[in-house]
């Protein structure tokens, strides 16, 4: 690490795919620099961020690589599912289950609470 008090450089390097030439761009700002290098291979390159190590050499922090193209997912077989008859009786149990799992609690007419805290012992107020 350098003890020098200018601060730190960061570059970003792609390298385009074709006949495009290799493009750099420097700043002390490393999100300004992490941001372009993600747009630069969201658009088709290969970008690498690096810091400056002082002396003309450069330290590789990150590479961004452009997205690979989606193969198409294998369709999962499809099942047909047979309709399952449900008694009502069965339907009416479960909700009443359910019901029954919740605990009491008084509600005005919008369907907030009323019940705000507990006074001395005498219950919910």
């Amino acid at each position: 690490m350098s003890r020098s008090s200018r601060p730190r450089t960061y570059r970003v390097v792609a390298v385009w795919p074709a006949p495009a030439p290799e493009s750099r761009y420097e700043k002390t700002d490393r999100a300004r620099v992490v941001a372009l290098a993600r747009r630069w291979a969201r658009d088709g390159a290969t970008a690498t961020v690096e810091e400056d190590a002082g002396g003309w050499q450069w330290r590789h922090v990150r590479t961004f690589r452009p997205p690979t193209p989606a193969a198409p997912a294998e369709q999962p077989p499809v099942v047909e599912h047979q309709a399952v008859e449900h008694d009502q009786d069965d339907d009416d149990l479960d909700l009443y289950e359910r019901l029954m799992r919740q605990a009491p609690t008084s509600r005005d007419n919008r369907g907030r609470r009323t019940c705000r805290h507990v006074v001395g012992r005498r219950g919910i107020r």
